[in-house]
């Protein structure tokens, strides 16, 4: 399943935990390449203004 980082981190988080309770087993997921090594969000999904 895909779903755009242009529909924002709600949508995404709703279609995994929708996924993660159809499951019949213990699973965690999370975000990766979203925040740096200072904890600060790399803002990759933003749009450059350049």
């Amino acid at each position: 399943m895909t779903v755009l980082a242009a529909a924002g981190f709600p949508a995404v988080e709703a279609v995994m935990e929708r996924w993660a309770a159809s499951v019949s087993v213990l699973v965690e997921w999370g975000f990766s390449n979203v925040f740096g090594a200072d904890e600060e969000p790399l803002n990759w999904w933003h749009e450059s203004e350049a």
